[in-house]
């Protein structure tokens, strides 16, 4: 047994401010909200705030073979599979290296509070048990999407990739697809009726960057948000340039959408609207994207999503709204309510408080020096 004791906790699904102290059974569960109740070890949280973990809902950690190479160089030259700068790295480093790399970035991870993480894993197979060796001594859980070459070349036919897609799923928790313009349209269905069918997640990166959007109407008189939404796509990342009646199919379809804004800015590619699609009620979740450019910590990717978003729209967006992206909204794409309420199991961070507002001071003023308590009671 545990209580976490004379802490300000964010509770519920809207996070709201309690003080209250939380009583963990041995099994994680949260058995007790209250002032006046207290069992076990005391966690003595004066002073702090009692927050659920982060959750990294996109990250590519394979990319951290290659931290800072290529600045400068556009979007395509960098990631664009096949042959992009990362996809060179990673061909050109053992598989030795791509273990330890990855190690170190999730116990990065795990130092900034993030206790779950949803990675885009290359390399078929072997790119997931790479992955499944680089953290199987580490106390955090990776949703590992996986993802096969085979998808990417001309000769395989869409009755393959579904054979290959159903194989891949036996050993990892979904797909994560680079693009929606980069496999065959045909393809991609199939994937998606895979999972969907197998009750695993299939992910795509959707309308990164403006030029894509572009090209996508030109050839198909469809955007890249309505291709991926009529093929099945239901998690969607970046988004970063909704247009036409895009902001319409997403309001209306509901799906998730996972920004990444440090990495948009970083590859200089804007700032996504993400205040347009907490006006709708679109549940968006915040990823770190590659580690090629980005460290994977969330109180950096809340930091910036707060002033780049208010920078560039005039529509207000809310440390509490970001602090929900960062937390409770990521979970939703797993099927896991981790939020802080009786009979969750929760991950929970204490976390020094250090304003008097205490969505400003985890998102704007919060650093992972200032984690005081990290428990985790979520098993994936």
């Amino acid at each position: 047994m545990m209580t976490i004791k004379n802490g300000l906790v964010l509770t519920g699904f809207n996070l709201d401010p309690v003080h209250t102290n939380v009583v963990i059974n041995d099994e994680g569960r949260i058995i007790k909200l209250s002032r006046y109740y207290e069992e076990g070890e005391i966690i003595d949280a004066t002073g702090c705030i009692v927050t659920p973990a982060f959750i990294n809902a996109h990250t590519h950690i394979g990319d951290s073979i290659a931290k800072d190479v290529g600045d400068g160089l556009s979007i395509k030259e960098l990631v664009e599979p096949p042959n992009g700068l990362k996809h060179q790295k990673l061909n050109q480093a053992s598989d030795q290296e791509i273990i330890e790399s990855m190690h170190e970035a999730a116990k990065e991870m795990l130092y900034s509070g993030t206790s779950t993480f949803i990675d885009f894993r290359e390399g078929g197979l072997k790119g997931i048990e790479l992955l499944k060796k680089a953290i199987y001594d580490l106390p955090i859980n990776a949703c590992i999407l996986g993802r096969s070459d085979k998808y990417y070349d001309p000769n395989t036919t869409p009755e393959e990739a579904r054979l290959i897609t159903r194989e891949l799923i036996q050993h990892c928790d979904g797909i994560g697809l680079s693009g929606v313009q980069d496999v065959d349209p045909e393809i991609m269905l199939q994937i998606a009726e895979v999972c969907n069918a197998e009750d695993k997640i299939a992910m795509v990166h959707v309308a990164e960057y403006y030029e894509l959007q572009e090209q996508s109407v030109q050839l198909t008189n469809q955007t890249e948000v309505e291709r991926a939404l009529r093929a099945g796509y239901t998690n969607l990342v970046h988004v970063t340039y909704p247009i036409m009646q895009d902001l319409d199919l997403l309001s209306s379809s509901s799906p998730f959408i996972i920004s990444c804004p440090r990495s948009n800015g970083m590859l200089s590619v804007g700032v996504p609207p993400i205040s347009a699609y907490a006006e709708q009620q679109i549940d968006v979740a915040l990823g770190t994207d590659n580690v090629m450019f980005n460290k994977p910590d969330m109180f950096r990717e809340m930091e910036y999503t707060l002033k780049a978003v208010r920078g560039s729209y005039k529509n207000k967006i809310t440390a509490h709204d970001i602090l929900k992206m960062a937390t409770i909204n990521g979970f939703k794409i797993l099927g896991k309510d981790i939020s802080i309420q009786e009979g969750n199991i929760s991950d929970i961070l204490v976390i020094k408080q250090k304003s008097e507002d205490p969505y400003l001071s985890i998102v704007n003023r919060s650093s992972p020096d200032d984690i005081i308590s990290f428990i985790m009671g979520n098993q994936m």
